[in-house]
């Protein structure tokens, strides 16, 4: 019988430690029906994102190990069990590509099919390209690539001339790269967390034919919405949180281990930036390299209009894209789409590793 997700103790989990240094939880999901030795069996890797740690994918877990994958779900660096480095630094690209690979290399894995989603899905686009060897095939649910910042034209931009001049969608980063953030957001956790991982919350949210709320993503208004719920707590006023399983979970989990170190990840600009113009990468991505891209109809940090210009960084063909109709960012566990999507991941490995998959012969269209 197979792990269940309401039951994140019924998963397989294990810690190994890096290169690096940095000791990584991860759930090592074998197969079902696997009668060889487990290394030899096709692995999917699955890298999360914010604010989230490897039970993110648990519903993915199931299906991935029920057809017949090995599944490496580490709680990325910072989140959960995992090591959380104070500074920064280890938190880039560069660094968290090598430490996956480190990963891998510990479990006795070898190449794999990488699947990401929000933060995430930019570690399975830079571990690609890194590591192209190692690399199957990719999937990345709502994340585009976004390429290196490798050519010696290529700025740094801080993050408010980012969202001033470029992506105004990315204002909640700046919100997010401050470090007192985590505080203020600590105070009112169980209100931040409920819409994202309560199905009970999201579906009051929306009774009476209401639209699902998002979380604001202009400048400031991130910082705003927080303040409000914490003037709504201090006053008596706050929602009753709900006792969903899973949510609950989810709360006891960044109760326990902080957003502070989650965070870091916001705080990478620079130290990404001078790593790739040293990295010799190429802006297009490898051509050998089959990609997926799944954006969130209703996504508004990572709209489907990101990946309008995905093309032009795929000349060979091998990205499809396909977005997800009424989706929002927690496509991966809303009841309402989540089997959709784990259905397309699933088939697309499928497809790659059946030697099936073949090239678009002009790139993908929204």
């Amino acid at each position: 019988m197979g792990p269940n997700p309401l039951d994140p103790s019924s998963f397989n989990h294990r810690f190994v430690t890096v290169p690096s240094g940095h000791r990584y939880h991860l759930v090592d999901q074998a197969p079902e029906h696997w009668r060889g030795p487990v290394e030899q069996a096709p692995t999917v890797l699955l890298c999360h994102g914010f604010p989230d740690f490897w039970y993110g994918w648990r519903y993915q877990i199931v299906a991935l190990a029920s057809r017949g994958y090995r599944v490496i779900c580490p709680s990325q660096l910072g989140y959960g069990e995992t090591s959380k480095p104070g500074h920064p630094d280890p938190y880039s690209y560069k660094s968290v590509a090598y430490d996956m690979n480190g990963v891998l290399d510990a479990v006795g894995a070898g190449n794999v099919a990488v699947l990401g989603h929000d933060w995430g899905g930019m570690v399975a686009w830079r571990f690609a390209q890194y590591f192209p060897h190692r690399t199957l095939c990719l999937a990345s649910a709502c994340t585009p690539y976004m390429p290196p910042a490798s050519s010696p034209s290529d700025r740094l931009l801080s993050t408010e001339a980012l969202v001033r001049t470029k992506v105004p969608n990315f204002g909640y980063q700046l919100f997010f790269e401050r470090e007192d953030t985590a505080g203020k957001i600590e105070d009112v956790l169980d209100q931040f967390l409920a819409l994202n991982f309560s199905p009970t919350a999201r579906a009051e949210a929306v009774k009476g034919g209401r639209k699902l709320p998002q979380m604001p993503v202009e400048e400031g208004g991130l910082e705003k919405s927080i303040a409000k719920q914490a003037e709504r707590k201090r006053s008596g006023k706050a929602r009753t949180p709900p006792q969903d399983p899973e949510y609950l979970y989810y709360l006891r989990t960044f109760e326990k281990h902080g957003l502070h170190a989650p965070l870091n990840w916001y705080r990478t600009r620079r130290v990404n930036y001078f790593e790739e113009q040293q990295s010799g990468l190429s802006h297009s991505f490898p051509a050998h390299i089959p990609a997926l891209l799944f954006p969130a109809e209703n996504d508004p940090a990572l709209p489907p209009g990101m990946a309008k210009s995905q093309g032009k960084y795929f000349p060979g063909g091998n990205l499809r894209v396909e977005v997800i109709k009424g989706a929002d960012h927690w496509l991966l566990q809303d009841g309402n789409c989540r089997n959709l999507v784990t259905d397309k991941l699933a088939a697309f490995v499928d497809e790659v590793l059946s030697g099936k998959w073949k090239p678009d012969s002009a790139p993908s269209k929204l």
